[in-house]
C-alpha cells in the first residue's frame, strides 16, 4: 500500500491511502485520546468534519482528537463503506464484501492508534459493529452511532456482527 503523510494548515493531517484519496484527517487536540469517525453513506471525511454538527461536537469535545476516515467504495461523488447490494430485496451474503473499507481501517488504526472511541453516522453507524467484530478486542474503550442500522441488505456482514456481538462488552451509545 501506498501511503503519504502531509500536514496542511487549514485543513490538518491527511494520509493519502492506495487512490481512495484523504482517509483520514485529524482535528482538535494534538494530545487528547483520540476518536475514529465514520462518514455517512455518500458522503466523505471532509464534508462530515465541515458539517455543522461535526464542528459542534469537536468545540465541545475539545480535549479530543477526531480522526475522519473515508469509505474504501466510491460513489458519485462521495463514499460508502459497504457496495450497495444489487437490489434491497436481493441481499448480499459474502462477509468479505467490505474488505477495502475494513483495511482502511486496520491502516488508520496501527498507523495513528490508540483510540478511546468509534463513532460512526449513519451507514458509518451501520459499519461501527462490522470493525468492532473484525477489530481486536479492546480496540477502542467506547462505541458511538448516531442514525445507524444493522446491515440486513449484508447478510454475510451481520453474520459477522451477530457471531461477534457483544465485542467484549464496550460501552456504547447509540442514537
Amino acid at each position: 500500500y501506498f501511503s503519504t503523510t502531509y500536514y496542511h494548515w487549514t485543513t490538518g493531517y491527511c494520509t493519502w491511502y492506495q487512490g481512495y484519496g484523504c482517509y483520514a484527517r485529524t482535528y482538535g487536540s494534538l494530545t487528547g485520546p483520540k476518536i475514529l469517525v465514520l462518514h455517512g453513506g455518500g458522503s466523505n471525511a471532509v464534508g462530515t468534519r465541515s458539517s455543522a454538527p461535526f464542528q459542534q461536537l469537536m468545540n465541545l469535545l475539545s480535549g479530543f482528537q477526531f480522526v475522519y476516515a473515508q469509505g474504501g467504495y466510491s460513489q458519485g461523488g462521495g463514499n460508502l463503506w459497504i457496495p450497495d447490494p444489487p437490489t434491497k430485496n436481493e441481499p448480499t451474503t459474502s462477509a468479505t464484501v467490505a474488505d477495502a473499507s475494513l483495511q482502511i481501517l486496520d491502516e488508520i488504526v496501527r498507523t495513528q492508534g490508540p483510540f478511546y472511541g468509534i463513532l460512526g453516522y449513519s451507514q458509518g453507524s451501520a459499519f461501527v459493529p462490522v470493525y468492532l467484530s473484525h477489530a481486536p478486542a479492546n480496540t477502542f474503550q467506547v462505541a458511538m452511532m448516531y442514525c445507524g442500522y444493522l446491515t440486513t441488505t449484508h447478510q454475510g456482514l451481520l453474520g459477522l456482527v451477530n457471531a461477534a456481538s457483544p465485542f467484549n462488552n464496550i460501552s456504547s451509545l447509540v442514537w
